[in-house]
Parts: C-alpha cells; sequence; structure tokens
C-alpha cells in the first residue's frame, strides 16, 4: 500500500511540475521582469532630474560645492527659498502675475474656440473640413522656431511687441492646432442622438452644446484646458522674444535673467525653478484623472 501511495504521488507531482516550468511560463515571466526593469528605469531616469532639483533647492552653498555626492540634504533649510522670495532682483510676486495673465486669459480665449471649432469638425460636414483637418494636423509638424519668426513680424506690423496682448495673441494661436485635435476626438465618443433628441424637446443648438454636450465632454474640456495651461505657463522662447521689458517677463524668462553673471548661486536657482514649477504641478495632480480621462477617451471609441 505504501507503494502504491508513493507511485501516486510521484505521478501527480511530476505533471505539476512540468506544467509550472514550461518554456511558455518561462518566457512569460521573463517578459514580465524584463517590462518591470524598462519601467523602472524609464521611471528613475525622468524623476532623477526632478528629484535633484528639489533636494538642491533645500541644500546649503556648503553643501552644493561639495565634491562628495550627498543624494539626501544632510541639513535642510529653507534659505534659498527666502532668498528668492526677498531678493527684489528675482521679482517673484511680479513675474507670478504676468504669468498668471497671460497663460489664463490665452488659456479661456484658446479652450473657447477650440470648444467651438472641435464641434464643428466633430458635428458638420462642411465643404474643405478634410484639408482643414489635415491643415491642423500639419502645423504641429511645423518647428515652433518658424512659427514663432511669423508671428514676431505680425505683431511688430499690430505694434503689440513688448506688451502681454501680444504674447496672449501667440500663444492662443499656438496652443489651438493640437488642442482641437484632443478635443474632436472626445465629441466623436458622444453619440449624436442625444443632442438630436434635446432639439426635438424644443432646445436651440446652442443650448444642446451648453446643456448636453459640455457636462458630457467636461473631462475632454478639462484635460485640453490644463494642457494648454501647462503649455503656455512653462513656455520660454515666445516670451523671452516678444517681450523684453523687465516688468513684463514672465516666470521663466525671470529665472534666467535672475543668474548671476559672475558665479552660478544653484541653490536660489533651484528654488527658483520649483516655486516655478509649483502651480502647473498643482494644476495637474488636481486634475489628473480628468486629464488621463480626457485624453484617451479619443482612442476608445
Amino acid at each position: 500500500m505504501n507503494n502504491h501511495i508513493s507511485k501516486n504521488i510521484s505521478l501527480d507531482t511530476i505533471p505539476v511540475n512540468n506544467r509550472l516550468f514550461t518554456r511558455k511560463k518561462i518566457y512569460r515571466a521573463i517578459k514580465i521582469i524584463v517590462c518591470y526593469i524598462l519601467i523602472t528605469a524609464i521611471t528613475l531616469f525622468c524623476i532623477f532630474p526632478i528629484a535633484w532639483i528639489i533636494k538642491t533647492a533645500f541644500e546649503t552653498p556648503q553643501f552644493i560645492r561639495n565634491p562628495l555626492i550627498q543624494w539626501v540634504p544632510i541639513q535642510p533649510t529653507t534659505e534659498n527659498f527666502t532668498e528668492v522670495l526677498n531678493n527684489p532682483r528675482a521679482m517673484v510676486g511680479r513675474s507670478f502675475l504676468n504669468s498668471f495673465i497671460v497663460a489664463g486669459i490665452s488659456t479661456l480665449l484658446s479652450t473657447i474656440i477650440t470648444v467651438l471649432a472641435a464641434y464643428a469638425l466633430s458635428r458638420f460636414n462642411f465643404i474643405g473640413k478634410k484639408i482643414f483637418a489635415i491643415y491642423l494636423l500639419m502645423i504641429n509638424m511645423v518647428p515652433p522656431t518658424l512659427i514663432l519668426i511669423s508671428m514676431f513680424i505680425f505683431l511688430v506690423k499690430i505694434k503689440l511687441v513688448n506688451s502681454h496682448p501680444g504674447l496672449i495673441i501667440y500663444y492662443t494661436a499656438i496652443g489651438l492646432p493640437l488642442a482641437i485635435w484632443m478635443l474632436k476626438s472626445y465629441f466623436d465618443t458622444i453619440p449624436l442622438d442625444l443632442e438630436e433628441q434635446a432639439m426635438i424637446d424644443g432646445a436651440t443648438r446652442l443650448q444642446a452644446i451648453r446643456y448636453v454636450i459640455i457636462p458630457l465632454a467636461l473631462p475632454g474640456i478639462v484635460s485640453v484646458t490644463v494642457y494648454v495651461f501647462m503649455t503656455h505657463w512653462n513656455e520660454f522662447m515666445a516670451a523671452l522674444t516678444i517681450v523684453q521689458k523687465q516688468q513684463l517677463r514672465t516666470l521663466p524668462v525671470q529665472v534666467i535673467n535672475f543668474l548671476g553673471f559672475e558665479r552660478m548661486e544653484w541653490g536660489p536657482m533651484m528654488a527658483f525653478s520649483v516655486l516655478v514649477s509649483l502651480p502647473a504641478v498643482i494644476l495637474f495632480v488636481y486634475a489628473q484623472k480628468r486629464l488621463v480621462g480626457g485624453l484617451t477617451a479619443g482612442y476608445t471609441k
């Protein structure tokens, strides 16, 4: 009887072991491990510069200049932030207000135009619709520097250089093509029957858009708004080219002008960079769920 039990155990365990260590499962495990290694490496590669900026912002000058690399601040301090906020040459408050005005107004204009244009491309059939859609797509392939040159000449002719309205016009124009494409994909996922039913019940086209389409497309609108605002908030080249007056500079430009000419003060520089990025980070964290849902909705149609 003992021999019979041992034979059964051996016959039962061998197939199980064979199933556990088949080639397919080994290859699958290797693929999973490789994927996790790549994801971890890419994540660390993206996070490392940001983490280093934050670390340097909380370090004292003697630790920053230490040739020995320190991955964590030994004596964290807020001295760098205090120096930036109290330095009149930094003009943090004025630059923050300039960036908020320019980015806020241009984002509002871009969102309004984007909603109307994306709705028209999604719902109406008109002559030149495909050509216009391809034109919007091709604009995204043009280097921003070329667009900036032509826009700068245009702003010179209408005498809006060295002014916030000129920068707002540029930001509004440059952010529209991609934003329209993003929101059009979201409008395409909303059934046409819903607004037709609303209009049958007596609503006008604008009322159907306001009370039916916009509430359903709110995640997409939020994603476009956040994307446009973050792009305008962090933009540097156009702000440096169009606006030269010190009182009108935005935060990214003011960071460069805050640098010392004789030596580089890395602590205040990194602290200033952290202050510049905080509004965009807070906005992104607040709207993260709707941002991801809005960006991917057009691809799940």
